[in-house]
């Protein structure tokens, strides 16, 4: 979404065809970060979007 493109659309939807294509050759100290850090600022930035599209 070039609209809001401050957010990795690309680098989410490979981690998505990686996990659901490669299983056996993922890194599971890198999903476990993306579980336990990145997913928050990528849900506050999901509410923003919710947000702004609202008004």
């Amino acid at each position: 979404m070039e609209k809001y493109s401050n957010i990795e659309w690309n680098m989410i939807k490979g981690l998505r065809n990686r996990i659901v294509h490669d299983y056996e050759g993922i890194i599971l100290k890198s999903v476990w970060h993306v579980v336990k850090v990145d997913i928050i600022e990528l849900k506050k930035e999901i509410q923003n979007i919710i947000e702004t599209e609202k008004h």
